[in-house]
């Protein structure tokens, strides 16, 4: 079984450098910084006043906030966690602040944008706008928060990647990952194969080469939401099975049509289902 949180892990390390996420916002917004010092990270990973946690965010001086997350399922819900997150991050931000927030003067904050990349099995879209106003019960346009969602899949957001060479190093990594484990490769060896892939042809080559062993536990420790949910489907089919079969003989040996003797010598029950029939 596969993990999208496994692969989560892996795009919020990979991503979260100074040059890296200078090279994504280069390619979403078009620009051309050229200093990583300039970035400062700020991710949630929670705190004693708050547990709020985020993939990724980070300041271009005290210009822009930029929030992503890394999703393998679409969530409509997003632009309300976004709003979480920014609220938060806010706050953090004016807490040297926090006595002029009544004052006269105009406290000035960095201009948030929110994105995610979407790296599930849905083909069906290439870029969607989320809004915080579609789940309004009334319409509004008193407060909005639009979240873009970019989809990594091969052949998607191409022009994206090519901006931006961490993006794209690791959508295929994630991609060739993914294609192993639809052709049944299991997960070490998939996970193996994609490694060696991905450092021959100078992908992620020195995030793998250093951190190989670790991304390999990663997906060997973690389950897919999905295929656990179709297991214990498969398991409580069985069970109820089992329980007719259990119902069935014990009719029949209470209208005296079989004996305990003649279940236990068709040799199709086993001691404890013989032990349920007979109680």
């Amino acid at each position: 079984m596969t993990n999208p949180k496994v692969r989560d892990t892996v795009f919020c390390k990979y991503m979260s450098t100074g040059d890296h996420l200078l090279a994504l916002l280069n390619a979403i917004k078009g620009t051309s910084y050229t200093d990583p010092s300039d970035i400062t990270i700020n991710t949630l990973s929670g705190s004693f006043y708050s547990n709020i946690k985020n993939d990724i965010s980070f300041m271009l001086d005290t210009l822009i906030m930029m929030l992503i997350e890394h999703q393998t399922t679409i969530n409509p819900n997003m632009p309300i966690r976004m709003l979480e997150y920014v609220a938060e991050l806010f706050r953090r931000y004016m807490e040297p602040e926090k006595r002029k927030v009544y004052g006269s003067e105009l406290i000035k904050l960095p201009a948030p944008e929110f994105y995610v990349f979407y790296d599930g099995d849905d083909t069906s879209f290439e870029h969607q706008t989320l809004r915080l106003s579609d789940a309004f019960m009334a319409p509004s346009d008193k407060l909005e928060l639009i979240v873009n969602v970019y989809n990594l899949a091969d052949g998607m957001n191409e022009d994206l990647k090519d901006r931006c060479r961490p993006l794209n190093e690791y959508s295929i990594f994630s991609n060739h990952y993914k294609q192993l484990r639809k052709q049944r490769l299991p997960i070490d060896e998939a996970v193996s194969a994609t490694i060696r892939y991905c450092i021959e042809n100078n992908i992620m080559k020195d995030y793998l080469r250093h951190n190989e062993s670790e991304v390999i536990d990663m997906f060997g420790f973690e389950w897919d939401e999905k295929e656990e949910r179709q297991a214990l489907i498969e398991l409580s089919e069985a069970r109820g099975k089992n329980r007719e079969k259990i119902d069935s003989a014990r009719t029949l040996l209470t209208k005296g049509i079989v004996t305990l003797q003649a279940l236990k010598s068709s040799g199709y029950y086993s001691q404890e289902e013989l032990a349920a029939i007979s109680k």
